[in-house]
């Protein structure tokens, strides 16, 4: 479970002291950081107030209270919220302030660059948590790609890259793109050999 904290009085966003009382309250009662809670988590509720300063009381009495949250039926689609009290109530009064230097203020306030998240390009994530990436690819020369070596993809010789099929005489020498131009060569004829017996 996780208070929820409410803050009343114009005095904590006007007076420094009162400001700084704020966020000690506020890093105190947070807890763990988390993205999502449950409805049903929020049981409780921490309200802190404070009147406004006067001549007389320059630092008025700040009033802790711990409220417990019911939920009651009153025939509409939202229900009725009423707060208990629970406990601790406690009254105090500030006393002493001391503040740090302006130097030690910006040191203990400055973020880790290491805590960061850092955003790489082109990789988001989707709603169901994986990683996607864009890919950006040059434009392909599908003329230079290397295909499977067939028959029917060779080259005929005369050939040039953008008139494919013409000249479809057998006799016409074939191109290898890995072995370069062979020649139709027709087997010389040679005598019988005459059988000796």
């Amino acid at each position: 479970m996780k208070p929820m904290m409410s803050f009343s009085g114009p005095i904590f966003d006007s007076n420094p002291t009162y400001i700084h009382l704020r966020s000690l309250f506020m890093d105190f009662f947070r807890g763990n950081t988390v993205t999502d809670i449950d409805v049903e988590a929020l049981q409780y509720i921490i309200n802190i107030s404070a009147a406004d300063p006067t001549d007389t009381k320059p630092n008025p009495t700040v009033h802790f209270r711990v409220h417990l949250i019911k939920t009651k039926k009153c025939g509409q689609k939202l229900p009725r919220v009423e707060l208990e009290e629970m406990g601790p109530r406690i009254d105090f009064k500030i006393g002493r302030v001391q503040e740090a230097n302006e130097d030690m203020t910006k040191l203990a306030l400055m973020k880790s660059k290491a805590l960061e998240a850092k955003t790489k390009k082109n990789i988001e994530t989707d709603i169901m948590g994986d990683k996607m990436g864009k890919i950006h690819l040059g434009k392909q020369e599908l003329h230079k790609m290397q295909t499977r070596k067939m028959k029917g993809l060779k080259r005929r010789k005369g050939e040039d890259d953008g008139d494919a099929g013409a000249g479809d005489d057998d006799d016409e020498a074939m191109v290898d793109e890995d072995e370069g131009v062979s020649e139709v060569e027709t087997p010389a004829t040679t005598p019988k050999k005459a059988r000796t017996g």
